[in-house]
């Protein structure tokens, strides 16, 4: 049985049936095309120790990227890509601050025209307690809690 993350959820329930006015055709609600370079953005990261470090230890400056790297054939490929942003503070403890952004080199031409249009505009954010050890459960705690808010924040 294969477990599902927050973000398959979250996608599952907006891709679930929803009945019209007069509930005699059912109409589909696909994921936007935002929320998929999400999903297969944060499939690449969990792909890679060293990817999931770099986020769970707040590694990078400000305005860097944190996945994928620049150039190369992911870039493209997945069309978003996750910035490094600043650290707040949150009840005395330190988080390390993400931003999702579409990539003006994207294979995928809606992401591309998007990216286009600013390719700066922040549609997601999640913010990661900076800690240098944890347990694999801890890890996988913080994965899922990183992916989760950045469903949560999607802002198309």
């Amino acid at each position: 049985m294969t477990r599902q993350t927050p973000l398959h959820s979250h996608l599952s329930a907006l891709t679930s049936i929803q009945h019209s006015r007069d509930t005699s055709s059912p109409r589909i609600i696909m994921p936007s095309k935002t929320q998929k370079s999400l999903e297969a953005l944060m499939a690449y990261i969990k792909q890679s120790k060293s990817r999931r470090t770099t986020i769970l230890r707040g590694q990078g400056e400000p305005g860097h990227r944190a996945a994928p790297a620049r150039g190369g054939n992911h870039d493209a490929r997945i069309g978003s890509r996750i910035d490094t942003g600043e650290i707040v503070k949150k009840a005395g403890k330190e988080y390390r601050r993400y931003k999702f952004q579409l990539n003006s080199n994207a294979e995928d031409s809606t992401l591309k025209k998007k990216a286009a249009q600013d390719s700066h505009k922040v549609y997601s954010t999640a913010d990661v307690e900076i800690k240098e050890a944890r347990t694999p459960e801890e890890e996988e705690q913080a994965m899922r809690d990183f992916e989760e808010e950045m469903s949560k924040n999607l802002r198309e």
